[in-house]
């Protein structure tokens, strides 16, 4: 049976894999690899987050934006430094390096803000009540940003120029530069984008799972990353559908299994999706298009 609260929980928990898989999604569309840092620039993205309401800047939303710009600049530079030099040699040390750069992210906050996770304000305190079941308003916040989100996302990549020329850049580089593509301005815009979305994120998503914590960033990619897989990872909605269905399932089960026996039941389960609907639950359908 399916229980009212823990499909609200489950939806958080979904939504928060979602913004994760989106980073996902978004840097493999536009470059060919799969950066595995993206759970770690979400955590980078709430600690930064913490250090300026701690520096007495109270208004939430004016951080949530100097986060996101400032993760435009990172992301910028992460793929100038880190990813652009290694995929010279092939996707696959591209993919090495950003699984060498979450270890980066993950010692280096370590290093500044120490092991442990820290309280963080939400940005709206407080819950609504639905008859019996209560919502808290972070929760709401976070399935708006959600939307919002991913319905820019899906537009800008479906029906625009500059979306278009982005996956032509992805596709076959020579023949998009060849009818005037920026290459180079399109790669840089989606990891600018992917970073600053994820650390955009970290500020939403610190309030209901604490700022910092030692593996929280590895939690955040293997769920966004098993979220954006399950639902398609070529597509827009697909990553989200995919990641959402992860939360309330993951939700459910932890009513009834032992909270060790989830996350093998759940890996198990998309294995058997994957063998038989390699594209994902909706990549099918929907990769022609997001």
């Amino acid at each position: 049976m399916l229980h009212i609260d823990l499909l609200v929980a489950g939806l958080t928990l979904g939504a928060i894999y979602a913004l994760v898989a989106l980073g996902f999604h978004l840097v493999f569309k536009m470059t060919g690899i799969i950066d595995f840092a993206q759970g770690d620039k979400v955590v980078l993205g709430g600690l930064v987050g913490l250090t300026l309401v701690r520096s007495h800047l109270n208004e939430v939303i004016v951080v949530l934006l100097i986060v996101f710009a400032l993760g435009l600049v990172v992301g910028v530079a992460y793929d100038l430094i880190a990813i652009l030099p290694t995929q010279h040699n092939g996707d696959v040390a591209a993919i090495a390096a950003t699984v060498g750069m979450t270890l980066v992210f993950a010692n280096g906050h370590q290093l500044i803000w120490g092991p442990d996770a820290e309280p963080f304000p939400p940005i709206v305190a407080g819950h609504i009540n639905i008859g019996s079941v209560q919502i808290n308003w972070q929760s709401i916040i976070i399935w708006l940003f959600l939307i919002v989100v991913g319905v820019v996302l899906a537009y800008v990549l479906e029906r625009t120029r500059l979306g278009r020329g982005m996956i032509a850049s992805a596709t076959d580089p020579v023949a998009a530069t060849t009818v005037g593509v920026n290459v180079s301005r399109d790669r840089s815009l989606s990891f600018a984008l992917a970073f600053g979305l994820a650390a955009a994120a970290g500020v939403l998503v610190a309030p209901i799972t604490l700022a910092g914590g030692g593996g929280l960033g590895t939690a955040l990619t293997l769920k966004g990353f098993t979220g954006a897989v399950l639902g398609g990872l070529l597509s827009t909605r697909g990553v989200i559908y995919g990641s959402l269905l992860l939360g309330v399932v993951e939700s459910q089960l932890a009513s009834l299994l032992p909270n060790s026996n989830v996350d093998p039941v759940v890996f198990g389960a998309l294995i058997v999706i994957l063998l038989v609907m390699p594209n994902g639950l909706f990549g099918l359908r929907r990769q022609r298009v997001a």
